[in-house]
């Protein structure tokens, strides 16, 4: 149908805005595991299909391959820019590099780091464990409660298809921060029950 309020726009199909160059008649969609671009070009009577079998939200790669290809048949170069799939990506697996060498070094400091604060009180305590404990409640809530809600069709499988690099850095920073907010609980309890043998013993030997 024809959108009352776009006049470039009709049955699914989209004129070119005037700084595009050639003028195009477009069609595309995408979901979690596909994208798809068509453009036709009048001025040449060509005609571009591009079809991949994965999609990311940073970037909109069918069309940028059939702008590419358009430019072929226009006789000029197709332009190459910055990849900012690669950009994010990089990035994303740069933070994931970052969160596993953090995660590591906090397990193995769990014992200092439980040793030290069990002398501030309860509540102090508590709150210093946050930065752990939130992130598995906010990324656990996304991964294992999101999917089940009603009208929901995606799956945590269709989020991995959809931005791989995302939901790794998600995945590990879940496991790391369950590790670490139940090591130090468990620290704690072990340590409390340790100086509360302590002590009866020595009350017991005096």
């Amino acid at each position: 149908m024809h959108h009352k309020q776009n006049n470039r726009y009709g049955l699914g199909w989209s004129l070119s805005t005037s700084g595009t160059k050639p003028p195009r008649i477009s069609h595309s969609g995408s979901i979690s595991t596909f994208q798809s671009q068509q453009d036709i070009v009048p001025s040449s009577g060509y005609a571009v299909a591009v079809l991949l079998n994965s999609f990311t939200p940073t970037f909109e790669h069918a069309y940028e391959i059939s702008s590419g290809i358009i430019n072929i048949t226009e006789g000029n170069q197709p332009e190459v820019g910055t990849s900012l799939p690669k950009v994010a990506d990089f990035s994303l697996g740069f933070l994931t590099i970052l969160y596993l060498v953090l995660g590591i070094r906090g397990i193995f400091r769990s014992k200092k780091w439980t040793v030290k604060r069990l002398k501030h009180p309860i509540w102090r305590y508590g709150f210093r464990l946050i930065p752990q404990a939130l992130p598995v409640v906010l990324i656990g809530w996304l991964l294992f409660i999101v999917p089940t809600l009603q009208n929901n069709s995606s799956t945590t499988l269709d989020a991995f298809g959809l931005f791989p690099a995302a939901m790794i850095l998600l995945v590990v920073g879940f496991i790391f921060g369950l590790i670490l907010t139940v090591l130090r609980i468990f620290l704690s309890n072990k340590t409390e029950l340790v100086n509360i043998v302590s002590k009866m013993a020595f009350k017991y030997n005096y």
